[in-house]
């Protein structure tokens, strides 16, 4: 992939604030410093799913957090790398919050992304980038839910591919709070972390 470090720079002070508070200062400083080269490693030696992706964000948003934990050499248990991705969540919770999926915008908003990235991905696409995201509209509960799967996720396999698959689960859960801070639900049936045939994202407002 193209290297970005934008959402590292955006996390990296949430993320040593949790280190300070679990280690110290002299750690976090270490553990920090590391990361940004890892960073950059990571980023690069990922399969190639399109500059111009409208998902590629994700994963260079998943890998901010894969980074400390590498550096690391795998020392900081998994729950901790959880706060730091719950931290830094709320550090921008104003983005979120600006979307309310209670109202027909915020949900048409909210799937405006997903359905870009199903225009986008063509079979020309696909044959080009491969390992990059599968996403279908299969089982959709009702018209004009906000609904869909991931049933090829580039972030899962990089993981595994690291030997850092025990993340993908927290990195997961990162979804529910994402929606939670756009006054939504998300109801999930499995995932392609816990061994499930996709990701599914049916999501409603927290008043419906």
């Amino acid at each position: 992939m193209k290297y970005n470090g934008f959402y590292f720079w955006m996390f990296k002070g949430s993320m040593k604030k949790v280190l300070i508070e679990k280690y110290d200062k002299a750690y976090a400083d270490e553990i920090m410093r590391k990361s940004k080269a890892i960073y950059r490693q990571l980023v690069e030696q990922a399969d190639d799913i399109g500059d111009d992706n409208p998902m590629a964000y994700n994963e260079l948003f998943a890998l901010a957090f894969v980074a400390p934990y590498l550096a690391s050499d795998k020392k900081i248990p998994p729950e901790t790398v959880q706060e730091m991705m719950r931290r830094s969540l709320y550090h921008i919770k104003w983005y979120f919050t600006r979307t309310d999926l209670n109202t027909d915008k915020g949900k048409a908003e909210n799937k405006k992304s997903i359905v870009k990235y199903a225009k986008w991905y063509t079979p020309e696409k696909e044959q080009r980038y491969p390992t990059s995201f599968k996403v279908d509209f299969e089982g959709q509960p009702h018209d004009g839910a906000c609904y869909y799967r991931i049933t090829r996720c580039p972030i899962c396999a990089y993981t595994e591919k690291l030997g850092a698959s025990e993340l993908m689960p927290l990195l997961c859960e990162l979804d529910e709070v994402m929606i939670s801070l756009q006054h939504g639900v998300l109801h999930r049936e499995q995932t392609l972390a816990a061994g499930g045939e996709y990701c599914d994202y049916y999501i409603t407002g927290d008043k419906e």
